[in-house]
């Protein structure tokens, strides 16, 4: 089953363009090369043309199929934000497709406009909730968020932004779809769609939701730039504090554990969760190119001199080691956020998947992919997707497990192809829910 419009982007402000700018900082303007050139690797994923990304609903009709894969998404542990949760430690907590991958539906298909604009989706509950920014007449554009029935990729609701704009992940908490969309704030209610409440000012699109808190920052152009936390139900202030002073503030969403925000910029600053006091500050000498990753007893940063922090929760450095980068891209050298499981950390850079060990540092294994986006990990297989390519690989050794294509051109932002129920919901030119091969072909 697909969905098809003829869609472009229009309008972005000012605001709107430094979003994208500072997305670019962070994936050393990755998403917007074009398009990757094709391996053909053999995998059965391409045909003579590439895959397009228009596949039908491999169950189209089947009502047992889309019964069966509607019960798993609901079971599945859900994606409810940036890298799963407000940790961002990217970890499915389940299996996720290992071999050969078709695509039981596609939503939309923009691959013959380069304006048109997918962004990262949540995976809650069985269904899926993702932004989407199409042109509306002649000259204008609108951005849409969608619920999505994650069995066929169908229609449960939708609400209208008045105006294309850039957006962040998508986070999904408490019965609220939370979204920076064109400087404002807003909240969904779940099941519905209706508006809960709306926060406008000049907020970046990078939001966190933690313990009924929406945590977004009040971005460059605020004097300084301010982290605010946001109550989740009513839309009121709870706190503000100033997160940079004189100094241009790229900021990255919060990742917020026991108590502590971590909001990445020009700097790493932990706050308490209660007041926004200011517990301590890292000045790295470079900019945190994403949002920093937080487990039971380290903070990992990636940096945009290649390296990656592991800090001791009072912030003290226990390590900081320098990641392989691909050759292609721009001259930056930016680290993904990176994933962890099993005593292991992967990160992307520059069209380069690297494992390192999570207690030293030390590079396990590396290898060329076609992903420049953050990755993320379910049962030992680790998924790292790009422009127009997703891949899989074995946790343990890097190898290649299998890999899929579109026919997507450009894109913006640091997307991620989040993992949940044994299937992959891959953001490019449309969105699409890949299973493997074996499971479509029933």
């Amino acid at each position: 089953m697909k969905f098809t419009k003829e869609t472009r982007n229009a309008g972005r402000g000012r605001r709107d363009l430094l979003s994208v700018a500072g997305a670019a900082l962070a994936t050393g303007l990755a998403g917007c090369s074009g398009a990757l050139e094709r391996d053909g690797d053999g995998n059965g994923n391409e045909n003579e043309d590439g895959n397009d990304g228009d596949s039908d609903s491999g169950s189209d009709g089947d009502s047992t199929d889309a019964a069966e894969l509607r019960e798993t998404l609901a079971a599945a542990d859900p994606y409810r934000m940036h890298q799963y949760g407000p940790s961002h430690v990217g970890n499915a907590g389940g299996a996720g497709p290992t071999s050969d991958v078709d695509a039981v539906w596609t939503f939309r298909e923009g691959a013959d406009d380069s304006h048109y604009e997918i962004g990262t989706p949540a995976v809650v509950d069985g269904t899926v909730y993702v932004p989407e920014n199409h042109s509306v007449g002649d000259d204008g554009a609108e951005t849409v968020v969608y619920a999505l029935d994650g069995a066929t990729g169908e229609i449960e609701w939708e609400w209208t932004y008045p105006r294309g704009t850039a957006f962040g992940s998508t986070v999904v908490a408490e019965g609220a779809v939370v979204l920076g969309l064109g400087g404002s704030v807003v909240a969904l209610e779940a099941d519905a769609g209706t508006e809960r409440w709306r926060l406008e000012r000049d907020f970046s699109d990078a939001v966190t939701v933690a313990d009924g808190t929406v945590y977004a920052i009040n971005t460059t152009y605020a004097d300084p730039p301010t982290l605010v936390a946001i109550d989740l139900e009513t839309g009121r202030e709870r706190w503000t504090e100033p997160l940079a002073d004189e100094r241009m503030f790229w900021p990255t969403p919060p990742a917020v554990a026991d108590g502590t925000v971590y909001q990445g910029g020009v700097e790493l600053t932990a706050l308490s969760t209660a007041d926004g006091e200011r517990l301590w500050s890292k000045d790295f000498g470079n900019a945190v190119t994403g949002p920093p990753t937080v487990t039971d007893d380290a903070c990992y940063v990636p940096l945009g001199d290649g390296t990656v922090a592991a800090l001791e929760s009072d912030g003290t450095l226990r390590w900081r080691q320098s990641v392989e980068r691909g050759g292609r891209g721009s001259g930056l050298h930016p680290v993904s956020s990176p994933a962890v499981a099993d005593g292991t950390l992967y990160v992307t850079s520059a069209w380069r998947l690297t494992a390192l060990d999570a207690d030293d540092g030390a590079q396990r294994w590396t290898t060329e992919t076609a992903g420049d986006r953050p990755p993320v990990v379910a049962d030992g297989v680790v998924y790292a997707s790009g422009l127009n390519v997703m891949e899989a690989y074995d946790g343990a050794e890097g190898d290649r497990l299998w890999r899929y294509e579109t026919d997507a051109s450009s894109s913006s932002g640091d997307k991620v192809a989040p993992v949940v129920g044994e299937t992959a919901f891959f953001p490019s030119a449309g969105l699409h829910a890949l299973r493997g091969a074996d499971a479509t072909s029933d």
